[in-house]
C-alpha cells in the first residue's frame, strides 16, 4: 500500500465500525479489517444506552437507530417467585439527556447501518476475509500481518487500532496482561418467538433466584417481528451436547415460564464469560478498544456501549493529533480516561449486576428488594442511581481525568 498515513483498523464489529465512522467524518483515512467474509450475523449484545445515543446522533446516526430498534423507557428487576420487584423509568433522565430511554437494537444491525452510512464517503477501505494476525511498530508507523484470500499481506499505517474483541492479536503483539478472571459457569442464551410481553414482562428484565437467575429482553429479531432472548448460567460440569439438549432447554425454560406447549427456538448460543481489562490500551502507535482492551458479563448491557464510547474518545483525540498539531500524549490521556473508568465503573457495575442476581441468603436478597423498592419511589434516589447504571456518571468521570 503506498498510502501508509492512514489508520489501521482490526476487526469489524460494531466497535470497529463505530471506529471507522468517526474516522471517516474526521476526514482520516483508514483501512478496516475483517477476518469474516461478511459482518457477524451472531445474536450477542443489543442494548444501546443515553449517552451512546447522544454520541451517534453528532454524527446523524440515531435516528436510524430509533427506526430499526425498540426503544424502551423502562426495564424490570423481577425474582423468579414474587414477580415483579421494582420497575424503573429512565424518563427521570429527561432533564440529564436528550435520550431518557434504551434502545434494542442488535449490535449486526447497528453494523450495518455504519456499514451503509460509510458508502456516502469517498476513501474508507474495508476489506473482508481479512484477518489481523499480528502488528509490529517503528518510528514511523505500524505493520500488520494479515492472512488474506491470497496469503499473507503486510499493510502499514501510521497507527493501529485493535478492535478485535476478548482475543484480540493487536493486543497479544502488545506487552500487555489482560488482567482479570473468568467465571466457572457459561452463560446459555436461547432465543424464541414466544411472546412474555403478553405476560407483563419488559422489554428488558433482570430476574433474581439463588439456584437460576436468569436475563429476558426482546428484540426485533430478522424479519422485525420480535423474538425474545433468554439467558441462563450453566453448570461448568456439563458438557455442551447437554447444555443444548433439546429436552434439557426446554425444561430450563418451562421452569421459567409454565406454558402448554412446547416452546419453539429460533436460535442457542453458549458463551464462556469474563471480567478483565488490560493493564494499558497504549504501547506507541498501538492502541486497542472495545473487548480488546476490556471484556465483561452481558448483565446490565454495558460492554458494547463502553466500547463505542472507547471509539469516540479515540477517533476525537486522533483528529486533534492529525489535524490540530495535537500532542500524542492525548493517547496516553485515552488509555488513562477509559482504563480507569474501564475498572470504576464497567467492571464494579457489571460484576455487582451478576451478584446481585444469584445472592443466596434469603434475609439479603429480601434486605435488597426493599433498597430497590425505595429506589424507584423516590425521584432523587432514582435519578442518582440510573445516572450511574446508564453510563451517565462514568462519562462524566472519564472527561474529569486529565
Amino acid at each position: 500500500m503506498s498510502d501508509d498515513n492512514r489508520v489501521l483498523i482490526a476487526g469489524g464489529g460494531p466497535i470497529g465500525y463505530a471506529t471507522a465512522i468517526n474516522l471517516a467524518n474526521y476526514g482520516i483515512p483508514f483501512t478496516l479489517f475483517e477476518a469474516g467474509e461478511n459482518i457477524s450475523e451472531d445474536p450477542r449484545a443489543a442494548t444501546i444506552h443515553p449517552p451512546t445515543l447522544e454520541m451517534f446522533d453528532k454524527i446523524g446516526l440515531t435516528e436510524k437507530f430509533l427506526e430499526r430498534g425498540y426503544v424502551t423507557q423502562n426495564y424490570h428487576y423481577r425474582d423468579r417467585k414474587q414477580g415483579l420487584i421494582a420497575d424503573f423509568d429512565l424518563g427521570v433522565l429527561k432533564n440529564e439527556t436528550l435520550f431518557p430511554y434504551r434502545v434494542m437494537l442488535e449490535q449486526h444491525k447497528i453494523s450495518h447501518i455504519i456499514s451503509d452510512a460509510l458508502k456516502g464517503f469517498n476513501g474508507p477501505e474495508i476489506l473482508n476475509n481479512h484477518h489481523v494476525e499480528g502488528v509490529k511498530q517503528d518510528v514511523h508507523g505500524v505493520t500488520a500481518r494479515v492472512a488474506t484470500p491470497d496469503g499473507i499481506k503486510e499493510f502499514r499505517g501510521r497507527y493501529i487500532i485493535g478492535c478485535d474483541g476478548g482475543r484480540s492479536n493487536v493486543r497479544k503483539s502488545m506487552d500487555v496482561d489482560f488482567e482479570g478472571f473468568s467465571f466457572e459457569e457459561r452463560f446459555l442464551v436461547v432465543t424464541t418467538p414466544y411472546d412474555f410481553g403478553q405476560h407483563g414482562y419488559a422489554i428488558t428484565n433482570y430476574i433474581a433466584d439463588p439456584l437460576e437467575w436468569c436475563a429476558l429482553f426482546c428484540v426485533k429479531g430478522p424479519d422485525d417481528s420480535g423474538v425474545w432472548r433468554v439467558v441462563f448460567p450453566t453448570d461448568s460440569a456439563l458438557s455442551e451436547e447437554e447444555i443444548f439438549d433439546n429436552t434439557a432447554i426446554e425444561t430450563r425454560l418451562q421452569g421459567f415460564h409454565p406454558r402448554g406447549v412446547t416452546y419453539e427456538i429460533l436460535h442457542k448460543n453458549l458463551y464462556q464469560v469474563h471480567q478483565r481489562v488490560a493493564n494499558k490500551f497504549r504501547e506507541g502507535r498501538v492502541l486497542i478498544a472495545g473487548d480488546a482492551a476490556h471484556i465483561n458479563n452481558p448483565l446490565g448491557g454495558m460492554g458494547m456501549n463502553f466500547g463505542f464510547h472507547d471509539a469516540f474518545n479515540l477517533t476525537d483525540k486522533l483528529n486533534k493529533i492529525w489535524f490540530n498539531d495535537g500532542s500524542e500524549d492525548l493517547l496516553d490521556l485515552y488509555e488513562r480516561q477509559r482504563k480507569t473508568v474501564a475498572s470504576e465503573y464497567l467492571q464494579a457495575q457489571s460484576i455487582e449486576n451478576k451478584k446481585n442476581l444469584e445472592r443466596k441468603n434469603q434475609a439479603d436478597r429480601e434486605k435488597f428488594f426493599d433498597e430497590l423498592r425505595e429506589i424507584t419511589s423516590d425521584d432523587e434516589k432514582l435519578l442518582k442511581y440510573l445516572r450511574r447504571v446508564a453510563m451517565i456518571e462514568g462519562i462524566e468521570r472519564a472527561a474529569s481525568i486529565t
